[in-house]
């Protein structure tokens, strides 16, 4: 604990942290000077609420508040939108915390895929759309918003969650399919057809299967296979009848049926040139 002695062998009331400009009136206690932190994050300061905290955590670090303002200088990071410092330190208080009441509610995990979901790739004018961009972030996010619904069934916070991982999926959904467009593009139906698969395998529950199967049916038939065609067009009519792409599908049913009969015979694998993918298609 720190005496008052020791308070008063520095300029009166005065104390800096990080900015010499800007001086910072520290308080006697612990809590005071907590509280007077949680104020200024509430004001959207958060440098000033980062000084405060900072100071409870190195001159009380016995005081259940230290625990506190541990947390809450990850709530600043996040809110000043340093999501990747913000993220190691949610993961610091999680290790070092583990059977706190924020760590047990889901708070902090949920804090941690939500920082992951904020740092993907936004959509700027005159940039390059979100999903031609690298998707590392997004990954990150999909995993963490995963493991939370899995570990925090019961948490208050598992509706934003499930939201935010909805949306992760959507952005992913999009990433596959500007693939697929590019080795359509490039006459690389195969490719195309791969890429499709793999979405549809790896983010079930994206709201995207009935768009994904059309796209994968139309590759198919491109590819000279009417019999995965037909199969790929059955299951959007028969499994998303409610769906848009259903009606789209039937009328290709229609037309496989009119140009390669009631039994179509599967094709042999296309041998296909190599090719170039965009630079983060992989993975």
């Amino acid at each position: 604990m720190l005496s008052l002695a020791s308070l008063l062998a520095a300029p009166p009331g005065c104390a800096t942290s990080g900015d010499a400009t800007k001086p910072v009136t520290y308080s006697l206690t612990a809590k005071q000077n907590y509280d007077k932190g949680m104020a200024e994050l509430k004001d959207e300061d958060y440098a000033e609420a980062q000084k405060y905290f900072q100071f409870v955590k190195q001159k009380y670090p016995f005081s259940k508040y230290a625990v506190l303002a541990e947390l809450a200088l990850a709530d600043s990071h996040f809110e000043r939108g340093n999501y990747n410092e913000a993220i190691d330190s949610y993961k610091t208080f999680a290790r070092l915390h583990p059977t706190h009441d924020k760590v047990e509610d889901g708070y902090v995990a949920f804090r941690i895929g939500e920082s992951y979901f904020k740092d993907m790739p936004d959509e700027i004018f005159l940039l390059p759309p979100a999903y031609e961009k690298d998707q590392s972030a997004v990954v990150d996010a999909l995993r963490e918003l995963g493991d939370f619904g899995r570990k925090y069934p019961d948490s208050q916070y598992l509706k934003k969650a499930l939201e935010l991982r909805r949306q992760v999926l959507q952005r992913l959904v999009d990433h596959e399919v500007y693939v697929a467009r590019f080795y359509l593009g490039a006459d690389h139906p195969n490719a195309a057809a791969l890429r499709l698969e793999g979405a549809l395998r790896r983010y079930p529950g994206s709201g995207r299967e009935p768009e994904l199967l059309t796209a994968l049916g139309e590759t198919y038939l491109k590819m000279g296979d009417p019999l995965r065609a037909k199969e790929t067009f059955q299951r959007v009519v028969t499994e998303y009848a409610a769906a848009t792409d259903a009606r789209r599908a039937a009328l290709y049913l229609q037309f496989i049926a009119k140009r390669y009969g009631d039994a179509p015979k599967p094709v042999a694998p296309r041998v296909e040139p190599p090719s170039t993918a965009p630079a983060d298609a992989h993975g």
